[in-house]
């Protein structure tokens, strides 16, 4: 008899754990009968209880990919979600799953990222539109079995695609915590072939390892580097150590890059984002006088639309902005609007500006990203008090647990008046001009 899907996800998951997929930091097999009574488990308790939706926020390895084979398994729509959401985004989150309609949601993983007006967003996948992430990067380098160093979060698109490269292709995982490898990166100097092995990266990442003279960054494989623009300065460290770095392009709506430079450009001083991988297709609209256009993407690997809606999308326009050269590599110039990405992580002004306005601690308040060589962009909050004596550590504390600590301002500076037009909206270039005649606070 014919398996279904379900069954056949599971029972991949299942082979693949058998044959040593999973490994710890060190090089040995992580436990993978563990996992798979979890996943044994988890699928009795969920059969019994035959809920709408499962979400999945658990930074235990073992724990995700156990949760994830059950609902698999099921067809239960699965939610990834931020174990360090705050109070606002978790009720969001609580709306937003009322709308859950099981059938039509089946076979559906709904990983989140964020929306232009502030609020969280799932982008729709389902089985096909990962497998198509996978195969077109295994096709772009060339490659027949794909291991990942995985060290960031598996609820993260970027940590899910590096699960599901190796998973499909026969290859090996290792998932681990950046900040112990940062203490004790002893198991990658010699215990582990990293030679073979993909790691996935953002700049802020890349910056404190290099930091921290990690020398044997340069044996990966490749380092993919992706999640925000990463700053000049550390591109030319990274090339003047001889890094395999493979800069990226993509985003949770095209289930990760869809772009890619390959380390032997990059260490030839091509900064770009790389070509497009075979399963996508990018054009840019718009067109100005200087080549540059928002860009439109089409992917086989599109997402199915946004929860809860699922339709046909043909193609996506996300917010940036980019050029691609007669050699078709694609550079990405910027946002149309203000996003901040800082560390990797997408912040939308409106939100923490909303937050802070909420304490009723200012008056006004804008918030910025700021250049900084670790985070990318650094979240900074200007704003006027009501009291001229409020500390930052008050105004901090107000808002610490209601919004994500990455979206928490990192630098806050506190004027007598915030620049607005006749209109009253915030000049961007006279704040900035502002903020760099005022010494900023830093909580870092």
């Amino acid at each position: 008899m014919e398996l279904n899907l379900g069954d056949q996800i599971y029972q991949l998951f299942s082979q693949r754990l058998r044959s040593g997929w999973l490994l710890n930091l060190d090089g040995g097999v992580d436990r993978d009968y563990e996992t798979q009574q979890l996943a044994s488990q988890k699928l009795t308790e969920l059969t019994q209880s035959q809920p709408d939706f499962i979400s999945i926020e658990s930074q235990e390895p073992r724990i995700f990919i156990a949760q994830l084979m059950a609902g698999w398994r099921l067809g239960i729509p699965i939610f990834l979600t931020n174990p360090h959401w705050g109070t606002e985004e978790r009720e969001q989150f609580a709306k937003l799953t009322t709308q859950v309609d099981r059938e039509r949601h089946q076979y559906q993983i709904m990983i989140p990222t964020g929306g232009s007006s502030g609020q969280i967003k799932f982008a729709i996948h389902n089985w096909e539109t990962l497998s198509a992430s996978v195969w077109g990067f295994q096709q772009f380098y060339a490659i027949e079995q794909i291991n990942s160093i995985c060290v960031l979060p598996l609820y993260h698109v970027s940590g899910l695609m590096q699960l599901c490269r190796s998973l499909l292709t026969g290859g090996k995982l290792i998932v681990g915590d950046f900040h112990q490898l940062c203490d004790d990166p002893s198991p990658l100097d010699g215990q582990i072939a990293i030679e073979n092995y993909f790691i996935s990266l953002v700049p802020t990442q890349l910056q404190k390892l290099l930091d921290l003279d990690a020398h044997w960054l340069a044996r990966f494989q490749t380092i993919l580097l992706g999640g925000a623009p990463p700053p000049i300065e550390l591109l030319n460290q990274a090339r003047l150590a001889g890094l395999p770095l493979a800069l990226t392009y993509g985003m949770t709506e095209t289930a990760s890059q869809i772009t890619s430079l390959k380390p032997a450009e990059f260490l030839g001083g091509n900064t770009s984002c790389g070509r497009v991988l075979p399963h996508a297709k990018i054009q840019l609209k718009e067109i100005s006088k200087d080549e540059s256009g928002s860009i439109q993407i089409q992917a086989k690997s599109l997402m199915l639309g946004y929860f809860p809606t699922v339709n046909s999308v043909s193609y996506f326009e996300p917010d940036d902005v980019g050029k691609i050269d007669d050699r078709e590599y694609l550079t990405i110039l910027g946002r149309n609007s203000g996003k901040i990405i800082t560390g990797g992580e997408n912040v939308l002004p409106i939100e923490v500006i909303n937050t802070i306005i909420s304490t009723g601690l200012v008056r006004d308040v804008s918030v910025i990203g700021l250049t900084d060589r670790y985070w990318g962009q650094k979240v900074t909050a200007v704003y006027v008090p009501i009291d001229p004596q409020l500390s930052v550590e008050l105004l901090a504390s107000a808002i610490a647990g209601k919004i994500s600590k990455y979206k928490i301002p990192k630098a806050w500076i506190q004027v007598a008046k915030i620049p607005r037009n006749s209109l009253g909206k915030v000049s961007i270039q006279a704040l900035e001009e502002l903020v760099r005649s005022y010494d900023s606070r830093s909580l870092d």
